[in-house]
């Protein structure tokens, strides 16, 4: 596998300041930690459609072999958990995709950068959970979240911590259908990592504020309880993957009124 995707990378890029080399000499030498700082570092100097299809064919492989796990990122002290989730949300006549980052520990300010320096959390808002956790999530985004690699930066009580992270693209997915309301297409299956799961929740219209939430395994039946007032329901397939020790969700999400 690793001597196929190494013959597409050298394909995808000329032999003159190949912006793919220093990946493809860390995959041949199975050097996992090397070939995704390289993955960060190769992105900015791609040109062409191939190069762009062999990075992100490098970072598919990567991402199976040992879920993310080998990526060299380590959490700082203050920070000791942290999840980012990149979703799609549907919803009747529309669709929006949205970034979601929440943890345990303390954060003032965060923000995610893609390579030409859009932060995608911009006038997202920083919620506190039970005195010790947070959650900021982004506005609505029109455009779907592109592949590529990106910077992570966040800030607390004057302390500071960044990190390159590759990600996936997140386009266009159909992993859920609206009607009827259930899976439609798994993702590829991945040996190194968790099954994909399904989660349930209700939600105020007024704000989509949760009133109620079930994690549910595949092939369990979607129970709904009963509910007062004005509610959405919302079923989401969620793919877990990490880049060292930060968390990594996918998540398609369908929405809509009960």
């Amino acid at each position: 596998m690793r001597r196929a995707l190494c013959l597409c990378l050298a394909l995808a890029a000329p032999a003159v300041a190949d912006p793919l080399a220093a990946l493809n000499r860390a995959l041949l030498g199975a050097d996992d930690a090397a070939a995704w700082r390289a993955l960060s570092e190769s992105w900015p100097a791609l040109r062409s459609q191939a190069q762009r299809q062999a990075w992100t064919q490098a970072l598919a492989a990567l991402s199976a072999e040992h879920c993310g796990k080998d990526a060299p990122l380590t959490l700082p002290a203050w920070l000791p958990r942290l999840t980012l989730e990149l979703a799609q949300r549907d919803m009747p006549l529309a669709r929006a995709y949205r970034v979601v980052l929440s943890g345990r520990g303390a954060l003032e300010d965060a923000r995610l950068l893609d390579a030409q320096g859009h932060d995608l959390l911009r006038g997202g808002l920083l919620e506190r959970e039970d005195g010790q956790g947070f959650r900021l999530e982004s506005a609505d985004l029109s455009r779907p979240l592109a592949a590529g690699a990106y910077r992570l930066q966040l800030s607390a009580a004057g302390r500071q911590w960044q990190a390159e992270l590759a990600l996936p693209e997140v386009a266009n997915l159909d992993w859920l259908s609206r009607s009827p309301l259930a899976v439609s297409r798994l993702p590829p299956p991945r040996a190194a990592c968790a099954q994909p799961w399904l989660e349930q929740s209700l939600l105020r219209r007024s704000d989509y504020g949760f009133v109620w939430w079930r994690r549910r395994e595949l092939g369990e039946a979607l129970r709904w309880p009963p509910g007062r007032g004005e509610l959405w329901q919302s079923v989401a397939l969620v793919r877990v993957e990490a880049r060292g020790q930060l968390v990594l969700r996918v998540a398609h999400r369908q929405v809509g009124p009960r």
